[in-house]
């Protein structure tokens, strides 16, 4: 990926490394140690090396917290919404016992997806939603008016959200 981030400089694109499941501040360290170790190998061998940003998918509850100590060490944050809502609301969403509970649009999720997006906006780190909740009209307008300004979310349903973002 450091190889292709140097060509893909080259013809004007970017290419960044993001790491999922990160919960703690020293995870993103052993990252940073890792990628730099990856780099001076390369550097050592004469291959070229782009300057690749790195982020960090945000799933897990305790890196949601914690989000202000996590900031200064990554480049940019994607909130990986499906894991994030599951392990928030404690319910597997694929186990039809319990998925009910898994609600995106419930008080603590959008306590801590507003959290969130004011700490990322407030230390000037782009952010972006992913997963079906990026999709989803009700969700779409709360989370705008939040202040989230990048959405990833299936293909399907990007004229629907297009249309939607037209009228707020």
């Amino acid at each position: 990926i450091l190889r292709a981030g140097a060509y893909a400089e080259g013809l004007g694109g970017r290419v960044k490394l993001m790491f999922p499941m990160i919960t703690a501040l020293e995870e993103i360290h052993r990252v940073h140690g890792m990628v730099r170790r990856a780099a001076a190998r390369l550097k050592k061998e004469k291959k070229p090396v782009g300057n690749v940003p790195i982020g960090m998918m945000l799933e897990v509850p305790a890196a949601a917290i914690a989000i202000e100590t996590l900031l200064p060490s990554v480049d940019f944050v994607s909130i990986g919404s499906n894991d994030l809502v599951q392990y928030l609301m404690a319910a597997d969403r694929d186990n039809p016992k319990v998925s009910h509970l898994c609600q995106p649009l419930s008080p603590a999720v959008i306590r801590v997806l507003a959290r969130v997006v004011a700490a990322c906006n407030s230390a000037n780190t782009p952010v972006t939603l992913c997963g079906e909740m990026a999709g989803q009209p009700q969700a779409f307008v709360l989370l705008l008016g939040m202040g989230l300004r990048r959405f990833s979310m299936s293909s399907a349903f990007v004229p629907t959200i297009k249309e939607l973002a037209s009228h707020v």
